[in-house]
C-alpha cells in the first residue's frame, strides 16, 4: 500500500493506521445523512409557526416582490421536484454511486417553504413539503448510511489481512 499523495511505499504500521482512519472517517460520513434530516426537521419549526414568529408582509415588500406565483403552480413544482429527487436518489442507490447530495436538498426544500409563504398559503401545504423532504432525505440517508457500511467492510476485511501478515511476520 502506498500513500496517494506523496507515492510513498507505507509500512505496515503506517497501513494500520491509515486503515483504521479511513475506517473512522466513514464512520463519521454514515452519520451524515441523519445530520440532514435533523438540520431539516429544525428549519421547517421555523416554517411551521411562521404564522406567529414571522411579521406579515407589508405592501411596499409585496409590491417590491411581484405577484407571487399560484399554490397550484408551487405544488405542481414541488411534485417535479420530489419525483426528480427521488428518481436520483435511487438510481444512486441502484447504481452505488459515491455521489453524497443529502445537504443541498434542505436548501431547495427551504426554497419551497419560503414560496409558499410569501403565496400566503404555507399553513395548508407546510406538510407536504415535510413529507417530501422527509422521503427524499430519509432515502439519501440510506444511500450514504449503506455505502459507507459497504466501504467500512471492504477496508475492515483489508485491516484484518494486514493484521493477519503482521502476525505471520512476528
Amino acid at each position: 500500500m502506498s500513500n496517494q499523495e506523496t507515492g510513498k511505499v507505507l509500512s505496515p504500521a503506517e497501513q494500520r493506521t491509515a486503515l483504521l482512519e479511513s475506517i473512522r472517517r466513514l464512520r463519521t460520513r454514515s452519520h451524515q445523512g441523519l445530520w440532514a434530516i435533523a438540520a431539516f426537521a429544525c428549519t421547517s419549526i421555523p416554517a411551521m409557526l411562521s404564522d406567529r414568529i414571522f411579521p406579515p408582509l407589508t405592501p411596499q415588500v409585496k409590491k417590491m416582490l411581484g405577484t407571487p406565483p399560484s399554490s397550484n403552480m408551487i405544488s405542481a413544482l414541488l411534485v417535479v421536484y420530489a419525483f426528480s429527487a427521488i428518481l436520483l436518489v435511487l438510481g444512486r442507490i441502484t447504481n452505488g454511486s459515491p455521489k453524497m447530495v443529502s445537504f443541498s436538498h434542505i436548501g431547495y426544500l427551504i426554497c419551497f417553504y419560503a414560496f409558499y409563504y410569501f403565496s400566503g398559503v404555507l399553513p395548508e401545504n407546510f406538510w407536504a413539503v415535510l413529507a417530501t423532504g422527509m422521503t427524499i432525505l430519509s432515502l439519501e440517508s440510506y444511500h450514504i448510511w449503506s455505502l459507507s457500511s459497504a466501504m467500512i467492510k471492504e477496508e475492515e476485511e483489508t485491516l484484518a489481512i494486514l493484521e493477519r501478515r503482521i502476525g505471520q511476520e512476528k
